[in-house]
């Protein structure tokens, strides 16, 4: 920042009153979950969880728990936009070393430029959360002035319009670019800037939900809301007439077609979508989860949903079947970058050697989802991974010389709502810009990759 600069801010922001401590509570917390995230690589949704996660979250009322939320979300979302914002207030760059400095600032410029507060609240609140940690107490007055020029000038700051590629870490968009190109890359990068749409998967009567949650109906029967906050208190979700899947999860269960009276495996099953989809298409299912807290969780769910299913905790890669199956869908463990509009934090708590084990992993349950199918019977390979390396490329891969399966790709027409999504290897892949909208809350999905396979005979 320029000398004229600090001599024009030379005001210090005033330290939060009585009234404001639980404000600065929420936005200590925020900077110190952002700093877990961004240096150590926890991931968000474990220190958020309603159960288990961090304690001084959980003892929040609701409505700073959402701010949390809001303000992480945000700065996680925007963080190339917000350390550029903050760039442009300094004469040189921040100490290296002060990373809770880095941290606080951007929880604080995340509610400056992108989120409904108002901006003395968040300055002041920032400029306190400075003052009052040994660590940063002696930027004090360079946090005020940084904060309140960004206040001044953040419509000029938004206008410049960063490339929302900068949002990503360099390896992603790399990636992404070698993918699909620079303009879908783009194309997908300001898709994830948005918050994104509540989707639900209904039991029954899709028109009805609809109408009753003030929502829209999507072509394979996903019921899209907006963001409503908390969905237990929905209507119809205590009484079990739906559950929250994206548009794009619930796709690989359709792709298995007529499965009513057939015996079917959801391998990987929790938290348990595909699971209820599978029962509701009149299938005898078989559910298989490895960790014994997510299988509880699924247990949850069904029993909510009043649905049914023969629940096992076990290593896939370790089972024997007793009576190979009708049908087989694998949602394999993966990077989870195509959920990135919803777990902002993944980008940055994975790296590309993360993906490439998962890769290996992939295809060894791949082999071995392959010997529990009846012959002619079908395996649905599913995921939420963006990248090539764990789906186009994983598929090809396995080649047409496998021992057990044989690609067997979907033809346009035989699914009408997966036709846009079909490639040119006859697998669907959808992206984070798929289902466009005027109305951005309403718009875009998961990123997901599926292919399909028959057993040979």
């Amino acid at each position: 920042m320029s000398a004229q600069s600090r001599k024009a801010d030379n005001h210090e922001g005033t330290l939060a009153s009585g009234r404001e401590r639980t404000g600065l509570v929420a936005r200590k917390l925020a900077a110190s979950i952002l700093e877990k995230v961004l240096d150590e690589q926890r991931p968000l949704d474990a220190m958020l969880d309603a159960e288990h996660g961090i304690a001084s979250y959980r003892a929040l009322i609701a409505k700073d728990r959402n701010l949390i939320r809001a303000i992480l979300g945000t700065a996680l979302r925007r963080k190339g936009e917000i350390e550029f914002a903050l760039s442009k207030m300094l004469d040189r760059p921040l100490p290296k070393r002060a990373r809770h400095l880095q941290h606080t600032l951007s929880i604080a410029a995340a509610q400056i430029l992108f989120l409904d507060v108002p901006d003395r609240a968040a300055v002041d609140l920032g400029v306190t959360a400075i003052a009052e940690d040994g660590r940063t107490a002696r930027f004090r007055g360079l946090t005020n002035a940084i904060l309140r020029r960004l206040s001044r000038e953040k419509e000029a700051l938004l206008a410049l319009e960063t490339p929302p590629a900068a949002n990503l870490p360099s390896w992603v968009f790399k990636q992404l670019r070698k993918d699909f190109g620079k303009a879908r890359t783009q194309s997908i990068a300001s898709a994830l800037t948005a918050l994104p749409p509540l989707d639900i998967t209904v039991k029954t009567d899709a028109s009805k939900w609809v109408e009753r949650l003030g929502g829209v109906a999507l072509s394979n029967g996903t019921v899209r809301l907006k963001q409503k906050g908390d969905v237990t208190k929905l209507a119809g979700f205590a009484e079990g007439e739906w559950w929250v899947q994206d548009a794009a999860a619930s796709l690989p269960a359709s792709l298995l077609g007529d499965i009513s009276g057939t015996r079917v495996a959801d391998l990987c099953a929790a938290p348990g979508g595909k699971t209820a989809q599978l029962v509701m298409m009149g299938a005898n299912v078989t559910a298989l989860e490895k960790s014994a807290s997510r299988l509880k969780r699924l247990q949850q769910n069904l029993s909510r949903l009043e649905l049914d299913a023969n629940l096992i905790q076990a290593d896939l890669l370790e089972i024997q079947a007793d009576e190979p199956f009708d049908a087989v869908l694998l949602d394999a463990p993966c990077s989870s970058t195509g959920t990135a509009r919803r777990h902002p934090d993944v980008f940055w708590t994975k790296t590309p050697e993360d993906v490439a084990s998962v890769a290996k992993l992939q295809r060894e349950m791949i082999d071995k989802a392959a010997t529990l199918l009846k012959p002619g019977g079908t395996l649905i390979l599913s995921n939420c991974s963006m990248f090539k390396q764990e789906g186009e490329d994983l598929v090809a891969g396995i080649g047409k010389a496998h021992d057990l399966i044989e690609l067997a790709p979907f033809e346009k027409g035989e699914f009408p709502f997966i036709d846009p999504y079909i490639t040119g290897q006859g697998t669907a892949r959808t992206l984070p810009d798929g289902l466009p909208n005027e109305d951005p809350e309403l718009s875009g999905m998961d990123g997901f990759f599926v292919a399909r396979f028959h057993r040979r005979s």
